[in-house]
C-alpha cells in the first residue's frame, strides 16, 4: 500500500501503555503494553506507526541530502565566483601595468622626418626598401663614388657634380688608370652637388679620398684646404667641413671638431678617411689606412639643408680652396671599421675572376684587360682564369704605389699549372708591352726551368728567392711581400719559405706600373731576371691580389685558406 493510501485510511490513534487519569470502558479490555495489530476492512496494515516513522525518516534524509547538495552547489558557485573575481583582478593589474609602460615609453622620432618613402622604425632610423639607412634620407644605393676620370658624375648617377670656375683633370690620378680632379686654388675652382640633397644629419657616415696637394696652408695667413663640405649655417653642428687644417687632417661639424696629429706634406699622395659613428658619438680620422686620432662625445652633425661641395666649404671661405688633385672620393652611409679603412687604403687591385669577369673587386676599380684567355668553373674559389697558347695574358695598369721606390708591397695568387718547365706568372713593367727599352721591367713571380716557384725584386740588381717545386694540375697559393726593413719574403700555401732576403731599398720605375699575368710579352730577353725562366705560363690562375703594404704572416695564411 502506498503512502497516499495510508493517509486516506480512517485510523484512530492508539494510546499505547497506561495513560494517567484515564479510565477505560468496562466492556473493553484494558490494553496491554504489547503492541497489537489492527485490522481494517479495506486492507491489513502491520505496525503502522513504525512505517510512518520510516517514511518520515526517508523524507527527512532525502531532504537533508538535497540541502547538502544545495549547500555544495552554493559553495562551488562561491569558489568559482571568487576565482573569476581573482582572474579579473589579475587581468586588470596586467592591463594597468601595460598601460603604464606604454605611457612612459619615449615615442619613436626621426628628426628630420623620413623622406623619399622611408619609414621611421627607431629613433633617427629610417627603413628604405628593406635597407636600413641610419638617418633621414632614403637613398638606394647610399654609396657615392666620384672617380673623376674626366667626369664629375657619381658612379651611381645619383649625386652628379657641377664645376665652378672650370676645374680640370690631371692624368694619371692616384690609381694611374684614369684621372684626378685638378683644382687651382688661385682660380677658386670647386665642385658643387645641388641637384639631389643628401641628408647626413643624425647619422653615421664615412668619407674617403685620395689627395695630392700642390700647397698646404699652415697659418700663412690661411689655415684650411677644403676637401668636402655641406653648409647650412655656421652654428654648432650645422656646418660640415672635411678639410686639411694647418697640414693636419680635420673633421669638423662647427665648434664640435677633431684634428689629426700627423703632419701632411705637399706633393705626396695620401689616403684620408673621415668617419662619424652615430651609435657611439665618436669622430675618427685615418691617414693611409691607420687611425690618426679620435674623439668621443661628439656630434651628431645636424645640418638639414645645403649643397655638397668639393674643394671648398662654408668655413673660412673664400680662403679655403684646395690646391692640387683629389681622386676617388667615396661616401658611405655608415661608419667603417679600422680593418675596412686599411683595406680601402692599401688594396691596389683584386681580380677574383668570378662570373667570368676581369672586374676589379678592390676599392680603386682597376679592371683588367687581356687576350686569348678563358675561364674555368673549377677554380680554387669559384671561377678561375685559364691561360694557354703562345700569347695568352691579362694585365692591370696604373699601379702608382708599385712605381714608388722603397714603398712596401705584397702580391698573392693561386696557381694551377699544366706545365712547370718555366713561365712568367707576374711581370712588372713601366710599359704595357712589358719591354725595357726606355722603361723598367722585371718578372716578379714565375717558375724556374726545373719547376720551382721563384720571386724577384730589384735594388739595382736582382733580389731573387727560389722556392720549392710546385705540382702540376693542383692548386698552390703563392705570395711575395716586401718592406724596406724586412726585405722580400716568399710564402707557399700560407707558410714562409726559407728566410727573407734581408733589408734593402726597392728601386722602382718611378711611374705608374703594369702587372701582366702569364707572360713577359716583349720583355723576354730584354728584362733582367733572377731565377725565373721567362715565357708563357700554361694553366689556371685565381684570386689575384695586389697590396700597397707588407702583409703579415697571419694575413698571408688567411689568404691561403679561403
Amino acid at each position: 500500500m502506498t503512502l497516499q493510501q495510508l493517509e486516506g485510511l480512517d485510523v484512530k490513534p492508539l494510546n499505547i501503555g497506561n495513560v494517567p487519569n484515564k479510565k477505560w470502558p468496562s466492556n473493553i479490555p484494558q490494553k496491554s503494553t504489547t503492541p497489537q495489530i489492527i485490522h481494517t476492512d479495506t486492507d491489513k496494515i502491520e505496525e503502522v506507526p513504525r512505517r510512518r516513522r520510516s517514511c518520515f525518516f526517508w523524507i527527512i534524509l532525502i531532504g537533508l541530502i538535497l540541502i547538502g547538495i544545495l549547500v555544495a552547489v552554493i559553495v562551488v558557485v562561491m569558489i568559482v565566483t571568487k576565482l573569476m573575481i581573482t582572474t579579473t583582478a589579475t587581468i586588470t593589474i596586467t592591463t594597468t601595468t601595460a598601460t603604464t609602460i606604454t605611457t612612459t615609453t619615449t615615442p619613436i622620432i626621426c628628426t628630420p622626418s623620413c623622406i623619399n618613402g622611408g619609414n621611421c622604425t627607431a629613433t633617427n632610423t629610417c627603413v628604405c626598401n628593406a635597407l636600413v639607412w641610419t638617418g633621414s634620407y632614403c637613398q638606394t644605393p647610399v654609396h657615392i663614388f666620384w672617380s673623376f676620370d674626366s667626369t664629375l658624375q657619381d658612379l651611381y648617377n645619383n649625386f652628379n657634380g657641377i664645376g665652378i670656375n672650370t676645374p680640370g683633370y690631371s692624368s694619371p690620378g692616384y690609381n694611374g688608370a684614369g684621372a684626378c680632379l685638378w683644382l687651382n686654388q688661385s682660380l677658386s675652382q670647386s665642385v658643387t652637388i645641388n641637384t639631389t640633397f643628401l641628408n647626413m644629419a643624425y647619422t653615421s657616415f664615412t668619407l674617403e679620398v685620395w689627395a695630392y696637394a700642390n700647397s698646404l696652408h699652415n697659418n700663412n695667413p690661411y689655415t684650411d684646404n677644403a676637401v668636402f663640405g655641406q653648409f647650412q649655417q655656421n652654428i654648432q653642428d650645422h656646418s660640415l667641413h672635411i678639410i686639411i687644417r694647418n697640414q693636419r687632417i680635420y673633421l669638423g661639424f662647427f665648434s664640435d671638431d677633431l684634428q689629426g696629429n700627423q703632419v701632411l706634406y705637399p706633393n705626396q699622395w695620401y689616403h684620408m678617411a673621415y668617419i662619424y659613428d652615430y651609435s657611439t658619438s665618436t669622430q675618427y680620422v685615418y691617414v693611409n689606412g691607420y687611425l690618426d686620432n679620435s674623439r668621443n662625445l661628439s656630434g651628431p652633425y645636424q645640418g638639414t639643408s645645403g649643397a655638397m661641395t668639393i674643394g671648398t666649404n662654408g668655413v673660412n671661405a673664400p680662403n679655403n680652396y684646395f690646391d692640387g688633385c683629389l681622386d676617388s672620393i667615396a661616401y658611405f652611409g655608415r661608419s667603417k671599421n679600422a680593418s675596412e679603412v686599411l683595406y680601402d687604403a692599401t688594396v691596389v687591385a683584386y681580380l677574383c675572376f668570378d662570373n667570368s669577369s676581369l672586374l676589379d673587386s678592390g676599392p680603386l676599380l682597376i679592371n683588367g684587360t687581356g687576350t686569348s684567355y678563358s675561364y674555368t668553373p673549377s677554380g680554387r674559389v669559384n671561377t678561375a682564369l685559364t691561360l694557354s697558347g703562345s700569347s695568352s695574358y691579362v694585365q692591370i695598369t696604373g699601379l702608382r704605389r708599385l712605381g714608388t721606390s722603397s714603398r712596401s708591397y705584397s702580391v698573392a695568387i693561386w696557381i694551377n699549372p699544366t706545365s712547370v718547365s718555366g713561365g712568367t706568372i707576374m711581370h712588372l713593367s713601366s710599359l704595357t708591352n712589358g719591354a725595357q727599352t726606355s722603361g723598367w721591367c722585371l718578372p716578379i713571380m714565375g717558375l724556374t726551368s726545373s719547376g720551382h716557384i721563384a720571386i724577384d725584386s730589384w735594388n739595382g740588381s736582382d733580389v731573387p728567392i727560389t722556392g720549392p717545386t710546385v705540382p702540376m694540375n693542383s692548386w698552390t697559393h703563392v705570395a711575395a711581400t716586401y718592406s724596406s726593413n724586412n726585405g722580400e719574403r716568399l710564402y707557399v700555401n700560407g707558410t714562409q719559405y726559407g728566410s727573407s732576403s734581408g733589408a734593402y731599398s726597392f728601386s722602382a720605375g718611378g711611374v705608374p706600373m703594369t702587372i701582366t699575368l702569364g707572360s713577359s710579352l716583349l720583355g723576354m730577353g730584354a728584362c733582367n731576371t733572377g731565377t725565373i725562366q721567362m715565357g708563357q705560363y700554361q694553366g689556371s690562375l685565381d684570386e689575384f691580389q695586389v697590396y700597397a703594404r707588407e702583409l703579415t704572416a697571419a694575413e698571408v695564411l688567411a689568404l691561403a685558406n679561403p
